[in-house]
């Protein structure tokens, strides 16, 4: 009696720790959130590790933050590189073009001049612009729906697609 009861306490162990340890069951809720994290997590962290050498642009196509639209002019290098970045998925329409003397010259020029982040802009309907200025990594944010004209200059010479609606 004594080696059943001995069997019994020990199954009773087993069957509890092996309930205790089995994983919590995800709803499709949580996967979206997560799944939303990750992507605002990528596509922050593509802004906020910007090379010196380079300007970094990106917007979101109907204002979904799954699929980001990337300009980088790498101006050590003298190319814009230009790739619609759908996360966890695919970079689609992706190019390397070479920039001429006068653009790298220009988009250099241009970041002196951008303005100030427009406060209260949401992120996935924002256009965000990484930068260095001064040994230090500036990053820009404005409104799709109100975009600053002079966007409009650097987006001409990294030839990036651009659909803003620009500041009067």
């Amino acid at each position: 009696m004594t080696r059943l009861r001995l069997v019994l306490v020990l199954l009773a162990w087993f069957i509890h720790g092996a309930v205790a340890n089995e994983p919590v069951p995800v709803t499709a809720d949580q996967l979206n959130a997560e799944f939303a994290k990750n992507n605002l997590d990528y596509f922050k962290k593509y802004l906020s590790d910007c090379p010196e050498t380079q300007i970094r642009c990106l917007w979101f196509l109907r204002d979904s933050i799954r699929i980001g639209m990337v300009m980088t002019m790498d101006l050590r290098e003298d190319t814009v590189y230009t790739v619609r970045d759908v996360f966890d998925h695919a970079r689609q329409n992706s190019q390397t073009r070479e920039m001429s003397y006068a653009q790298t010259v220009t988009a250099e020029e241009l970041l002196p001049s951008l303005p100030d982040t427009t406060p209260d802009v949401p992120f996935a309907e924002g256009l965000h612009i990484s930068f260095w200025r001064d040994k230090k990594l500036h990053t820009v944010t404005y409104s799709k729906k109100a975009t600053p004209l002079l966007i409009q200059r650097l987006y001409d010479v990294g030839g990036g697609t651009a659909d803003f609606t620009y500041a009067k």
